[in-house]
């Protein structure tokens, strides 16, 4: 029988029907946030590490299976058909479909650099000024209150439809769930690096790298102070993870 792994029921769509639903079809008035949480390796260690985190995953609307590891080990279960659905591929695929007259779009970024290299590449696309706001929240936002607070309405108030974070996780995804109730009803999308990747600010892994699943190489090469550590610690407390899910039948395990 397919079961969920690490816990989770991955959502089992393609990168194409998924971009499409999360573009075409509107969050029903009163429902709230349908967020967006793409899963890699370094999500599932911290699921495991992080109660707040895990929270996010379990009320999310969609988790999609993000990283070649975490692929075939839900293949390996019968519990999952698709290939990679990263945020990397998703954001650009949720832009073409989204329609300026219909939908808004708010983003956070990391820098103000992404942020205007968004705008001048979404005016491109033809998503005018005026169906797209940005902010590039401080350091520690998360964390402040008050801060995160009048964001969240700002984020409301502006008729938000469409919000994609890309400042990193935990804190994107963790944050999206404790403000869930005054964001009003939108989709989260929560996708890291993509929109560093759309703006041109940080360059992708080549499709090479891609498509024989190296991509976590790559940007250990280019970004080896921030990710060496994260990918020497998290390579085995992944394994000895999904090690207990093969013994437990993958139940939760936080």
């Amino acid at each position: 029988m397919p079961r969920p792994v690490f816990g989770l029921d991955f959502w089992d769509e393609s990168v194409e029907e998924l971009a499409h639903r999360i573009a075409t079809e509107d969050v029903p008035a009163g429902e709230g946030v349908r967020m967006v949480a793409t899963a890699n390796i370094d999500h599932i260690v911290r699921l495991h590490e992080n109660v707040a985190f895990r929270q996010s995953y379990d009320d999310a609307w969609a988790v999609t299976a993000d990283g070649w590891p975490v692929v075939l080990y839900a293949r390996l279960f019968g519990r999952y058909r698709q290939g990679r659905v990263t945020g990397a591929d998703l954001f650009p695929r949720i832009v073409t479909r989204l329609s300026p007259t219909r939908h808004r779009m708010f983003c956070l970024t990391s820098s103000e650099r992404t942020a205007g290299k968004l705008l001048e590449r979404l005016d491109q696309e033809g998503i005018p000024r005026s169906a797209v706001e940005t902010c590039v929240p401080p350091y520690g936002f998360e964390k402040d209150e008050a801060y995160s607070r009048a964001l969240a309405e700002r984020i409301r108030d502006f008729g938000t439809t469409h919000l994609f974070m890309g400042v990193g996780a935990p804190k994107s995804e963790i944050w999206v769930d404790t403000h869930r109730d005054t964001l009003g009803d939108l989709y989260a999308c929560c996708f890291g690096a993509a929109l560093n990747f759309y703006a041109g600010t940080r360059r992708r892994a080549p499709m090479a790298f891609q498509a024989i699943g190296m991509e976590w190489c790559w940007r250990l090469l280019t970004e080896p102070k921030r990710l060496a550590m994260r990918y020497l610690e998290g390579g085995p407390k992944y394994l000895v993870i999904a090690i207990r899910d093969m013994l437990n039948g993958g139940a939760r395990q936080v």
